[in-house]
């Protein structure tokens, strides 16, 4: 157990002292260890563990319920020592101006879970390189297009109240949500913007944005029954089809002719 620990420590070291700058041009990256659990987290499990205890004192103490009083101690005695031993630490790059991180292939495992990850990993090598550069090996990182879905939110208010909105929300299906992270195929790196890490953890269910798959596969039909005379450009931001003219004999525009 020594030996790993002084490995670990080891390692964090030599990580450190390697240099990385934003891929956002905020300037050099910090290297850290992040807890699983938040500090917040622990800190209203510490409250918690501190009421808990002052309850069962006064209970022990005036004699009221011997066994409720000492099920409120362990009670405590749990909250206390969740407070101050839970949380996996994970080391990674990130920035303290925009909030981002970086991760390797995996450090990003332990983050956000191995299915996620994975998920994520089968989709870099399919992707197309956007306008983030890797910190690493100075190369463009792809743009991956995920989607993904929040678990639902507790209803406040009384018990009857939050059964009729957890059945409701059972009902309706949770929208889903976009995002476009960043990778890079040549150094298994990966960029989450400041949020991004956040959502990807927390969702219940993840995969790849397939929108601007089946746009362009629309479009790519449509060629070859009749002679295209439009660019089949499809703008990543808007998802609209250019409307300009063929150049050429190509299949796209003089705006959008591929390098």
């Amino acid at each position: 157990m020594e030996i790993d620990e002084a490995l670990d420590e080891a390692s964090f070291q030599f990580a450190s002292a390697e240099v990385f700058r934003c891929p956002n041009g905020c300037g050099k990256l910090s290297y850290d260890r992040h807890d699983k659990v938040s500090g917040g987290a622990k800190q209203v499990t510490f409250v918690i563990g501190l009421v808990c205890l002052v309850f069962s004192m006064i209970i022990l103490v005036q004699g009221i319920d011997a066994e409720l009083g000492f099920a409120i101690l362990c009670a405590a005695a749990l909250a206390f020592g969740y407070s101050l031993f839970a949380g996996e630490t994970t080391a990674y790059f990130y920035c303290i101006k925009c909030r981002g991180g970086m991760l390797d292939s995996k450090t990003i495992i332990n983050k956000i879970g191995e299915e996620k990850a994975l998920t994520i990993q089968r989709e870099l090598s399919r992707c197309k390189a956007g306008e983030k550069i890797c910190p690493s090996c100075e190369e463009r990182m792809n743009r991956i297009p995920i989607t993904y879905v929040m678990p639902d939110r507790g209803g406040g208010g009384d018990l009857v109240g939050a059964l009729v909105v957890a059945t409701i929300q059972a009902m309706i299906p949770n929208k889903k949500e976009y995002l476009d992270l960043d990778g890079c195929p040549s150094c298994g790196l990966f960029w989450f913007d400041s949020g991004e890490m956040s959502n990807v953890s927390l969702s219940e269910s993840m995969g790849r944005d397939v929108r601007r798959r089946v746009a362009r596969e629309s479009v790519q039909l449509s060629v070859g029954g009749a002679e295209n005379t439009n660019c089949i450009h499809i703008d990543d931001l808007t998802e609209k089809k250019c409307r300009r003219v063929t150049f050429r004999g190509t299949q796209y525009c003089y705006m959008h002719q591929e390098k």
